[in-house]
């Protein structure tokens, strides 16, 4: 499952009020270190910042799928090297049973159910 690509409000608000602003006064400086490049700056850096989180989020993403793939091929092996030791020795051999198998004899044998029938009284 894919995550959407992170997106910031924040960011899509500054960007307008900056278009509003630069259309009042390219150089609008307000006071106490309000000014319109200063408000540039912030949101380029907002900017920067949502691009690198997308970008480590899509390496999750790839890493995640290589690490699922890893287990399935390591699953496989795993069966092969059992069906392999299976093969050689035998389902209900001792080194079946310690390569990671149940052994034949050791399993539990299943019993059917019996059912229960009511008496009748006659």
């Amino acid at each position: 499952m894919r995550q959407q690509k992170k997106k910031s409000q924040a960011l899509t608000k500054a960007e307008h009020r900056i278009a509003g602003l630069q259309a009042i006064n390219p150089e609008l400086d307000l006071g106490y270190g309000y000014t319109v490049a200063d408000y540039r700056t912030l949101t380029e850096d907002l900017r920067n910042k949502i691009a690198a989180y997308n970008q480590a989020q899509i390496m999750v993403n790839i890493t995640k799928s290589e690490l699922a793939q890893a287990e399935r091929t390591l699953n496989n092996y795993s069966e092969y090297m059992l069906l392999g030791v299976a093969a050689r020795y035998g389902k209900d051999s001792s080194e079946y049973g310690m390569a990671g198998g149940t052994r034949k004899s050791q399993r539990k044998k299943r019993r059917p159910a019996v059912k229960k029938t009511a008496i009748s009284a006659e």
